[in-house]
């Protein structure tokens, strides 16, 4: 294409020219040569004059800024990622003082920061902007159509711009970040100490990466819900049964190979059937929720939760030997014990309790299944001494002689 070859030959001739030598970077960044993107065709009216080749080098740099941001679909479809690409590309191509992509989380009024530059450390991490009407960010939000200010020194209005210190002078460019359905999920911005340093044809350029940009990132968004979707138990939050099993079978399989410790825990709430019969399944399905919610809790990042089916919890500790299991069980059953639970006096027990039971890899066997029946077994094992305790494989509660009894296999997925 001749606009690679007029780019290389002449990189630093683009529109800004203000940064001459920033085209370059193209050169060394750009995956041009060994696989050309495909860009749109640069429009070509009947009876108009041919572009100027100054028009198509720019119309070619906001088609490659475009590219670059798309890619990251096909990437590792993450949000870090995209935003880290836009970062770039204001860097290569925008230069200013400071950047920040930000976006909405959960149902607070308030932006969190997922990429910059230009600010300290201390400003920045785990910072949140205010969605209102003295912050600029909740102006841009709520008109959904890009803010300039040409000289901060002029304005009158007491409106914070970013994180830290206000600035005296400079410009400031801010720009939504929309979703296809006309809603604002989150504002790129950009500082230059500059006063009327943003041209005209670099707002064009920016309002289409930031339209761009707010395409990708929503598709990344209903990628990791429509994923988390079909793994989480809908009604606990919990992982379900189907995933459970390819993550069970992935973390055996590399404490087996690594010579590893592996523990796993079943748990079940004790007489659960009554409370459902005395109390009614909309309240037991809080209970459900609760008690998810206070195993969660309990848990380490690292550990697996899933719900195994009714009222019944499978658990994965990694790198947790048998000992250290025993401990983890009796704290996960004083958490539920202390819990004050909707109608827990009307259980047999007083109150909601759990029995669990647990068994680990290598200490009770080398199988995965084989695994998961002992602490089933050790589980049936508790509730039949009385229940609100925890059963050991291999301590006279467990017999490994039965080891093999009908579990749902762990290593196949559940159709």
């Amino acid at each position: 294409m001749w606009h690679v070859r007029r780019l290389k030959k002449n990189p630093g001739s683009f529109y800004m020219g203000r940064n001459r030598d920033a085209m370059a970077k193209i050169r060394k960044t750009s995956p041009l040569e060994k696989t050309p993107p495909v860009l749109p065709a640069i429009p070509a009216l009947k009876g108009a004059a041919k572009p100027s080749a100054q028009e198509a080098e720019r119309l070619f740099l906001e088609y490659y800024c475009l590219y670059r941001i798309a890619t990251t679909l096909t990437e590792q479809m993450e949000v870090e990622r995209t935003a880290h690409e836009v970062k770039k590309i204001v860097r290569d191509f925008f230069p200013a003082q400071q950047f920040c992509l930000a976006l909405l989380e959960g149902k607070k009024p308030e932006l969190a920061i997922h990429s910059h530059f230009g600010f300290t450390r201390q400003q920045a991490d785990n910072a949140r902007l205010a969605l209102n009407a003295k912050n600029i960010f909740g102006v841009v939000m709520r008109r959904r159509r890009p803010v300039y200010v040409s000289n901060l020194k002029n304005e009158t209005a007491a409106i914070s711009y970013h994180p830290g210190r206000r600035h005296k002078q400079g410009a400031f460019l801010a720009l939504p970040l929309m979703a296809s359905s006309h809603h604002a999920i989150g504002v790129v911005s950009l500082y230059r100490n500059t006063p009327d340093s943003f041209s005209p044809r670099e707002i064009e350029a920016l309002k289409k990466i930031a339209a761009q940009t707010g395409h990708v990132i929503e598709k990344v968004l209903l990628y990791h819900e429509t994923r988390e979707q079909s793994i989480t138990d809908e009604l606990t939050g919990a992982f379900n049964r189907r995933y459970f099993n390819q993550r069970y079978e992935a973390e055996f399989m590399r404490a087996s190979r690594y010579d590893r410790a592996l523990s796993v825990i079943m748990l079940d709430i004790d007489h659960f059937k009554k409370f459902n019969d005395t109390n009614g399944h909309l309240l037991g399905d809080k209970v459900l929720k609760m008690v998810a919610h206070v195993l969660e809790e309990s848990l380490r990042k690292a550990d697996l939760l899933a719900r195994y089916g009714g009222e019944e919890f499978v658990i994965v500790l990694p790198e947790i030997n048998k000992e250290k299991g025993r401990k983890v069980a009796e704290k996960l059953r004083r958490a539920i014990e202390r819990t004050t639970f909707p109608k827990g006096d009307t259980q047999p027990l007083g109150q909601i309790t759990v029995s669990l039971g647990l068994a680990s890899f290598p200490e009770d066997t080398e199988h995965g299944n084989t695994l998961l029946a002992l602490a089933d077994e050790a589980l049936y094992q508790a509730k039949a001494l009385g229940r609100n305790q925890v059963g050991i494989a291999g301590n006279g509660q467990a017999s490994k002689a039965r080891s093999n009894k009908a579990v749902a296999p762990a290593f196949a997925t559940t159709p």
